[in-house]
């Protein structure tokens, strides 16, 4: 039973390392300007958004305007506005966390809580079996 659930208590804490790394390993397939300029115009005007420029740089903001070339975006902390052409566009997402990745985090949580309950339990069952015995009290003179 002890090395059962030692072994449990490590698979648990693999898969949920395992979990967190997998996620960023996925990359995202090129895309193509016609593709950028049908999803900012399903955001639409005022929305949020992240975007990956071919030359790696990461801009998030709210989208202004929107032409047949290139989007206006207001980025975060600054007045002036951007113009971003749909062609340096690499990636596209929704500024924040998604209800995905929220759930992701939710799932990794209450696994991490349980696998430490387990672990803690465990534990402590093995702390009580080792406690040592006291001796036996001598009996009080006085009472008979």
């Amino acid at each position: 039973m002890k090395r059962c659930m030692h072994a449990l208590a490590k698979g648990i804490a693999v898969a949920l390392v395992c979990s967190l790394l997998g996620s960023s390993a996925a990359y995202a397939k090129p895309v193509n300007p016609e593709t950028i300029h049908r999803k900012i115009v399903q955001r639409g005007i005022g929305s949020w958004v992240c975007v990956e420029e071919s030359n790696g740089v990461l801009l998030i903001g709210r989208i202004t305007s929107i032409d047949e070339q290139s989007f206006g975006m207001q980025l975060d902390n600054y007045p002036e506005i951007t113009t971003i052409p749909y062609t340096d566009v690499v990636k596209l997402r929704n500024a924040g966390i998604s209800s995905k990745s929220m759930a992701i985090w939710a799932a990794a949580g209450v696994g991490s809580v349980v696998a430490f309950a387990l672990i803690a339990h465990h534990e402590m069952n093995n702390f009580k079996n080792n406690e040592p015995t006291l001796p036996p009290m001598p009996p009080y003179p006085g009472l008979k």
